[in-house]
């Protein structure tokens, strides 16, 4: 067994064909090192999945195994390959170094597995030179061990999901919001697609902090507050979670939260709320938002909400995404909004 063994890749995203090759390094050597490239702009932050996220995903993946370390190699600041390719080997050499440094034992031996013939000739020859005392070894993974690549995952991550490994498949969910005016039926729309889709869902942040908080009618800036923040975290976590699969339906949102506190009091200390809930929304990421219809001889605060809602959504400039429902009945609504998630996912659905 050799003390060292080295995969770089950018992983955008890290691929059931990555890990096998993961599993090979940390197998045929003491310990393991992934390397987690890129750059600003690169293929994977065209994705949303920038440099950070991808190694903080590479991190979640393999969190609880000793023997790998994953590290961080930002190209932000040389030139692209192939012009780059020595400063690349040098920023390379200040990384292994670095966590070399903090291992238990001595280096006498290390081997790097890389994909393209190219890269071993340039990788032995700098190496050699660089540290004659280690033994260093270039080995050429097989890429048709398993046929997939992150060019076709990112051309069609729904069709190819099961390929993606699980941290990595957060930046591939279809999120899904459902908002609209108090009884329209959110609720029960977003737990009948969860189902249908065999996947995770958010409950209304709102009714769970009454409920925690003992509130029954008045409410004061710092209660609004927790629950614009709390609806986001409560959906984000549902996003990342593991039973989330290709798409996750949202029940409200922070832009539901502003249109509540804008209607419920326009004091200074609401109105400063608004830029607050700006910034989450921004946050958001949603593929599509589905809008429920008024209910028929709805009252005028329904209707006042249902407006607001609407004015919100061109405010946040949603019109593109948003589709207003207009079923007359609860089938009718979620046979429409069934056929619009089915159209998101096109052939990557299950069934």
């Amino acid at each position: 067994m050799r003390d060292l063994g080295i995969y770089f890749g950018t992983f955008a995203p890290c691929h059931v064909g990555h890990f096998e090759q993961i599993i090979r390094a940390k197998r045929e050597n003491r310990h393991a090192l992934v390397i987690v490239s890129g750059y600003d702009g690169d293929r994977g932050d065209e994705y949303g999945m920038n440099l950070e996220h991808r190694v903080k995903a590479m991190r979640q993946l393999l969190k609880d195994d000793n023997n790998v370390t994953v590290v961080k190699l930002d190209e932000t600041n040389i030139p692209r390959y192939p012009d780059g390719w020595i400063p690349w080997l040098q920023m390379l050499t200040s990384s292994v170094s670095s966590s070399v440094a903090s291992l238990p034992r001595e280096i006498k031996s290390i081997t790097y597995y890389v994909g393209e013939t190219e890269y071993i000739e340039p990788l032995e020859t700098f190496f050699n030179d660089e540290w004659p005392e280690v033994d260093t070894k270039v080995t050429l993974v097989d890429r048709q061990e398993l046929k997939i690549s992150g060019t076709n995952i990112r051309k069609d991550a729904l069709l190819n999901w099961d390929y993606v490994t699980r941290p990595f498949r957060r930046f591939f969910v279809q999120n899904v919001l459902v908002i609209g005016p108090p009884n329209a039926g959110k609720s029960s729309l977003v737990k009948d697609l969860a189902r249908r889709y065999s996947t995770s869902h958010s409950i209304e942040y709102r009714k769970e902090y009454f409920e925690k908080h003992q509130i029954e009618d008045s409410l004061n800036a710092k209660d609004f507050h927790a629950i614009g923040i709390g609806q986001f975290e409560l959906n984000r976590q549902n996003i990342h979670s593991p039973a989330t699969r290709k798409a996750f339906f949202a029940d409200t949102d922070v832009m539901t939260t502003k249109v509540h506190t804008k209607s419920y009091d326009g004091t200074d200390d609401f109105r400063k709320l608004y830029d607050v809930f700006d910034y989450y929304i921004r946050l958001q990421n949603w593929s599509l938002i589905l809008l429920m219809p008024l209910k028929k001889d709805a009252p005028d605060k329904d209707q006042q909400i249902y407006k607001a809602l609407e004015k919100e959504i061109t405010f946040q400039n949603l019109d593109d995404i948003t589709h207003k429902l207009d079923g007359r009945s609860y089938r009718d609504i979620y046979q429409e909004a069934h056929s619009l998630v089915d159209n998101i996912l096109k052939d990557g659905k299950d069934n």
